[in-house]
């Protein structure tokens, strides 16, 4: 696609503001897809080539410039064998990509994963590890890698001649959650929140206030620990784009087989799985999900999203990933309803997961098929934060407890436990995105109710649904969450 230059285009109000406030943080979003093969990409890793790279008022330069980039070092997976050649006849090389890096206990020594060069045993640099070790240690990130090569380094007889010397992230690791909670005190609740649509990659003009709330519920397990969030809807709404570009640390498993090795503990390799070391786990395509032994991970599943821990063989660990499951379900285009052959409204799920006791510990029901299905000018015009940095504070949100905003506001005793819970996380997952500069005392009431009254009707969804199921039937009676009175 192409871009109009900044200096021909007609900044919007917002635009301007943000700019005057947080220029340093942000990037004009239509500068990112300018590439239609760049979409494999993580969308923080083109927006940080972009903010480096590209001048807004004159783009095309420096997108060349990034063409040129990609091109002479991202490694296509059937190119691995020749950059593995050029990096031993040339000495060293620099890739982009990602690496990860992990502690091998039996031999006392760290690994780097390259997928670059299909190698989980490349050897770092000390200078690496002290630099970004808490990055790459816990989920890995991407950025340039110089790489050398070294045939004398043997361990154990064997030869490991690659060898991470350098690496810079393209990801922010370091920012300042108080000054990012000081500029949202100069912006209005409208403005914030079209700020927030723009900055996940999407047109805030095209979507009234109703859709706006739903994808900031979209964003509650970004902010709020150990939150348990369904979505069911029709095609093309965005649920996949918004949870494989919003965060590095959000892991997306599209389908397929989900193994309790991968999910929890790989007890050959003695490897945390990517529930230990992800802020989020999104299950893409629920409705084609397969588990092996489903047995034995629906059981781990339901303890882990109850009580944020799970054990494999004589190990227990804990961990603050929420658990998101997406699918598609399908729906009355017109009335934007689902369809009315469904007996319930958890159908589509794999058997394994129609199981009352586990779907009781979702917190939220998110009715997809209200949203749109993405159109071109769905996608966001103008200025946005830069991804990496949004994701970095949502990862700093997630340790403020805003349930004590809802907890000093609200009397929640004709709730029952499980409901009440999780009411409150939907609640303080939202006003965390709305309203993080707000303490339980300054809150406003029109501030509150509506994030309380989507957090009620998400919750009343799971009810009513698991009410209409067989198994349900006898343990859950459908009823109306009213708004809980005031303390």
């Amino acid at each position: 696609m192409s871009v109009i230059p900044l200096s021909t285009r007609d900044l919007t109000r917002l635009d301007q503001k943000v700019l005057h406030l947080m220029g340093d943080r942000v990037v004009l979003k239509p500068l990112t897809r300018w590439n239609e093969a760049y979409k494999e990409f993580p969308r923080y890793v083109m927006e940080y080539l972009v903010a480096r790279y590209v001048d807004p008022a004159n783009p095309v330069p420096g997108q060349h410039r990034i063409d040129q980039l990609l091109s002479e070092h991202y490694v296509e997976t059937d190119a691995r064998e020749l950059i593995k050649s050029r990096i031993k006849e040339r000495g060293e090389y620099v890739l982009l990509g990602s690496l990860q890096v992990r502690l091998d206990a039996a031999r006392d020594h760290y690994w780097a994963e390259m997928p670059a060069l299909g190698d989980s045993f490349v050897r770092v640099s000390r200078k690496v590890l002290t630099d970004f070790g808490d990055v790459l240690l816990t989920g890995g990130a991407w950025g340039t890698i110089t790489v050398e090569y070294d045939p004398g380094y043997q361990l154990r007889g064997r030869i490991y001649p690659f060898f991470v010397r350098e690496f810079e992230p393209f990801q922010i690791t370091r920012v300042d959650l108080e000054d990012y909670i000081e500029k949202r005190q100069q912006f209005t609740t409208e403005e914030w929140t079209d700020l927030l649509i723009t900055s996940i990659g999407f047109n805030p003009g095209r979507y009234n206030p109703r859709e706006k709330m739903l994808m900031l519920l979209r964003l509650v397990p970004f902010v709020e620990a150990n939150y348990n969030l369904i979505e069911l809807g029709p095609r093309e709404t965005g649920k996949t784009y918004t949870f494989r570009n919003t965060s590095s640390r959000a892991f997306v498993i599209s389908g397929g087989t989900a193994t309790p090795a991968a999910l929890f503990y790989n007890q050959a390799s003695r490897k945390i799985g990517i529930l230990g070391y992800r802020d989020v786990v999104f299950f893409d395509e629920i409705a084609s999900t397969r588990f092996t032994d489903p047995e034995a991970t629906i059981s781990i599943l339901k303890d882990y999203m109850q009580t944020g821990r799970f054990s494999r063989g004589p190990q227990e660990f804990s961990s603050q990933a929420s658990i998101v499951l997406g699918g598609n379900i399908d729906t009355d285009v017109e009335q934007r309803k689902p369809a009315s052959r469904y007996h319930h409204l958890f159908e589509v799920l794999p058997e394994e997961l129609q199981d009352t006791a586990f779907l009781d510990r979702i917190h939220a029901y998110l009715p997809g098929w209200e949203l749109p299905k993405i159109q071109p000018a769905n996608y966001a015009a103008g200025y946005g934060f830069i991804t990496d940095y949004l994701a970095e504070i949502f990862t700093r949100l997630r340790r403020l407890n805003f349930q004590t905003h809802v907890n000093a506001r609200r009397d929640f005793g004709a709730l029952t436990g499980r409901n009440q819970d999780s009411v409150r996380k939907t609640t303080a997952g939202l006003l965390k995105l709305l309203h993080p500069h707000r303490t339980p005392e300054d809150l406003e009431e029109d501030e509150l109710v509506p994030c309380l009254e989507l957090a009620c009707e998400c919750r009343e969804r799971v009810i009513e649904q698991l009410a209409r199921m067989p198994g349900g039937r006898t343990e859950f009676k459908p009823e109306r969450f009213r708004l809980p009175p005031r303390n």
